[in-house]
């Protein structure tokens, strides 16, 4: 019996090592030139640490063409050549990564910018944006430390109408121009919490 349940465990561990070394393969074949070092000056998500069920959400929608990439117009096309297996896999991979190993980096001395970051903060709580976005349960992106060209692009989304999300419409009505330009810089600027402040 118990050599039964060695067995086993060595089963599910090969298993698990062959899935993060097909979901690394994928990455490095058809996202890290958007999504890794490489797509730094991108307005591209970092997708390191993301949950992921909501990057197999994400990728399943854009695969069945009921989610649009405005942005890089090729996420459809990349998304219609994974399998289920496929999405797991890179799913699995991305969120045993590290973002701080995306070496970006954040004017944090220009003028304005703990202004901007202490509005943007009381702006993100007072629209309680954490309930869905560092929640497990509601399949929504993680956002803090996110790259800032991203955000403003798809809050700018969101705010127009060209992207839907539940919630998303009625929480970001009563927004100004200032609540997103505060809250991007907010987001953004989170990265200087995170274990990788050090590198600025």
């Amino acid at each position: 019996m118990k050599g039964l349940v060695v067995t086993v465990a060595l089963l599910v561990f090969c298993g698990a090592a062959l899935a993060g070394d097909r979901g690394a393969g994928i990455f490095a074949d058809q996202c890290a030139a958007c999504h890794g070092t490489a797509g730094l000056l991108m307005d591209t998500p970092i997708l390191h640490g993301q949950e992921p069920a909501y990057l197999v959400k994400s990728l399943t929608a854009l695969k069945n063409g009921t989610r649009t990439d405005r942005m890089m117009m090729r996420m459809n096309a990349i998304a219609q050549d994974l399998s289920d297996d496929d999405m797991q896999a890179v799913a699995s991979y991305l969120a045993g990564q590290d973002p701080c190993d995306l070496n970006i980096t954040i004017d944090y001395r220009r003028e304005g910018f703990k202004q901007a970051f202490v509005a943007g903060r009381e702006r993100y709580k007072r629209s309680n944006c954490g309930h869905c976005h560092e929640s497990f349960h509601h399949y929504a992106p993680r956002l803090i430390g996110q790259k800032a060209g991203f955000l403003s692009a798809a809050l700018a989304e969101f705010s127009t109408g060209t992207r839907v999300a539940p919630m998303m419409a009625n929480l970001l009505k009563d927004w100004t121009a200032d609540d997103y330009s505060n809250v991007v810089t907010y987001l953004s600027g989170m990265r200087l919490m995170r274990s990788c402040a050090a590198d600025q």
